[in-house]
This record gives C-alpha cells, structure tokens and sequence, in this order.
C-alpha cells in the first residue's frame, strides 16, 4: 500500500471521521465503532454513512481492524495525520504552569542533576517515561581544572566544562603527597588543557605532562590517569531515563511489546543514537517510524532544551509512551519542560 493521501484530498466528512476516531481512541484506549463516531458527531449523519466512510479511510491506510467483529483503530499514519494537520492547539493553563515549575527542583547545583530532576517531574506529569540528555560534552570545552588534598594519599580531581557539567574523581597515591605538589599539578593540567574539548584530549597528551612535572612527575602519576578518565566521561553524552514503571500502567502493550520496548530503552548507546539523530526542534516519532520494530506501538516526543541567550550546547528532553498519547495534552507540556529547564540552567550558570 502506497503513501496516504494528503488531507485536502479527503475531503470534510472523512477528516472529521478519522478525527473522532483518534480522539475517541485516544480516550479509551478501545477499538471505535460507527455507533461512537455517530455521537461524536452530535448525530448528524447515520451509522451506515459513518461505516462507509470508515472503510474507506481502512482503505487508504487509516484505519485498520483488530478483530473481526470489533471497531477500527487508527494507524500510525492516522496519528502523523492527525498530529501535523488536525490537532487542535491547547495551550497550558495557568495552573498546569504552576504544578510544572513546582516540580522542577530550583536547588540543584550541577546540570545533570537538574536534568535528571527535571526528566523526573516530566515522567510524574505525563504518566508516561520520560528521556532526557545532559547536556553535550561534544562541543564544550573544559573551563576548570582543580585538584583538592583529601588527604595525605589522596587527592580530588574537578573538572568544570563549558557546558556547566562537574565531574569529579578521587584518586590514590602510593606515598604522601604535599599540597604543593599538588599546585603544581593542577596549574600543570589548567595549562595544557582548559580551552580545550575533553574529546579532543589524548592519552599521549596527558602522559607527556610526566617531563613537565620533573620529579614530580611519577608521584602524580595515578592523578594523570583519573584526569584522562575524567576527560573521557566529560566528551560522552549521558541520557536518563525515568518512569519506565509507568508504561505498566498502560494496557495498549502486550507483556512481549512492552519487554522489547524496555529491553531498548535499557540499551543506552541505541537511544543516544536514536535522539542525537533526530533534527533539531520538536519531533515525534511514531512506531519507531518503521525503523525500529522495538517501538511499534509506542509514540516518542522530543525537543531540545538549553539556556536561553546562550552559546552553551544543550540536550534532548521526551516522552515515551503508548502510540494513542493525547498528543494534544503532551506536546505543550513537553515544550514548556524544555523552557523551564533552559530558564533554570541560566540561573545556575549566570545567577
């Protein structure tokens, strides 16, 4: 079967059938008979032009007809249809606004967590799961290097990148070191490294600050070694997943369907993959888009969040849930999460 046609070739009654098809499901999550459309419709066309009309639209790829006996359920094209020409717009009240911004944690002191706390609330909100990005490492640069004494054999590496990431690393050394030795790693490591992407730092380029350390330099030896760890952790791309328990709660997914939805979400490289794929701006994605027979059935909305009037790469922000989400409720929802985190990175970043 080709591509559907293009809404204005279906003319009023079909649009508003499919329409009260798609909404009625989403609704109840059941398959939808002549009968419902009927009421939908304020009774103003019998059963039997309803059921006419809804075959036509099986025929064009709409519709389709789980059992026999039963109702049509709309497709995922149905959905793309419905989602890019039909949607009605409803903006957040108020009060949705308010129940938002008071989840959204204000006391986190590094990115991650923020976007964590705040892939938390989304999930909270939405009763679906919720997929989340830190903020890239990819493109930023490390902005701080400081080495702290914990004690006499050990020491704390922090390293502050451009993108307001704070990663940290405790290393041990097999003699005491002193506080200036010390020093002088630390303004060893901000000299050779601070300006540059943590991607771009080397194993080689780390190793050679041995000469530059003189006889210090097989001392720092182990902090060198957790510096390049660090560097590796600050180039990656995390992504956190909340409220998988939630898609449980949805009986559009078999026990099969939601095992090979959960066993993809639990592969973390395919879901960076999958979001960092997606172009920028607000995407949905429906059945996996034929792509991946994982997410058949399942609906995945994402947008991109950063700081607002800022050069600071951001991240990715979803939901992921069953294909008949209210789209409708989602979207701005999901849209005024991404907001709210830029608005609350730029408070940690610039306040």
């Amino acid at each position: 079967m080709g591509l559907p046609p293009d809404v204005n070739s279906l003319g009023e009654r079909k649009v508003r059938v499919l329409a009260a098809v798609i909404e009625s499901y989403i609704k109840t999550g059941e398959p939808v008979g002549s009968k419902s459309v009927v009421e939908h419709l304020g009774n103003a066309v019998s059963s039997a032009t309803i059921r006419n009309e809804m075959v036509d639209l099986a025929n064009l790829g709409y519709l389709e007809q789980p059992h026999t006996s039963a109702g049509r359920v709309p497709t995922a094209a149905a959905f793309r249809m419905y989602i890019d020409r039909l949607m009605p717009r409803r903006p957040l009240t108020p009060r949705d606004m308010n129940e938002i911004d008071t989840l959204l944690s204000h006391d986190a002191d590094d990115p991650a967590r923020l976007v964590s706390e705040a892939s938390q609330a989304l999930a909270e909100v939405t009763g679906c799961a919720a997929v989340s990005t830190t903020p890239s490492g990819q493109t930023a640069v490390i902005r701080r290097v400081d080495v702290l004494r914990i004690s006499e054999h050990s020491a704390a590496l922090l390293m502050m990148t451009g993108s307001g990431m704070l990663r940290s690393r405790v290393c041990r050394f097999g003699m005491t070191v002193s506080t200036e030795i010390l020093e002088k790693l630390s303004l060893c490591l901000s000299g050779a490294f601070v300006g540059c992407p943590p991607a771009e730092v080397t194993l080689p380029q780390v190793q050679s600050l041995l000469a530059a350390l003189g006889g210090d330099g097989l001392v720092c030896a182990p902090a060198l070694t957790a510096f390049y760890q660090l560097a590796l952790e600050a180039s990656d791309t995390e992504v956190l997943l909340s409220g998988q328990l939630n898609l449980f709660g949805h009986h559009d997914y078999p026990q099969e369907r939601l095992r090979d939805l959960l066993e993809f979400l639990s592969r973390r490289d395919m879901v960076v993959g999958m979001l960092m794929a997606m172009p920028t701006g607000l995407r949905v994605v429906l059945d996996g888009d034929g792509a991946r027979p994982e997410l058949d059935g399942t609906g995945i909305i994402v947008t991109r969040y950063s700081p607002i009037d800022s050069d600071i790469v951001g991240g990715k922000i979803g939901i992921i849930g069953p294909l008949r989400m209210d789209y409708a409720v989602a979207i701005p929802r999901l849209e005024y999460f991404a907001k709210a985190v830029g608005r609350a990175l730029n408070e940690l970043f610039y306040s």
